[in-house]
């Protein structure tokens, strides 16, 4: 099985930038980031700048093409 690693959320951001998804609000520490027409929403929480491991394995489901890097 493979290991899930905590990423930079600058790295994340600029991954869901990159597929078309944008930062709608700040709710706290966390972000809420939806894409151009609405129709989901994903709330990453933001502590020191780092994406936990579990909430990166979210987006992994979310998106097959996630960089290799993040296992």
């Amino acid at each position: 099985m493979v290991m899930t690693k905590p990423q930079n959320y600058r790295d994340v951001s600029r991954f869901l930038r990159s597929q078309g998804w944008e930062n709608t609000r700040t709710r706290g520490s966390h972000h809420i980031w939806q894409p151009a027409d609405r129709s989901q929403t994903l709330s990453i929480p933001v502590h020191s700048g780092i994406v936990k491991a579990g909430i990166v394995r979210q987006v992994q489901t979310a998106f097959t093409n996630t960089p290799s890097s993040w296992n």
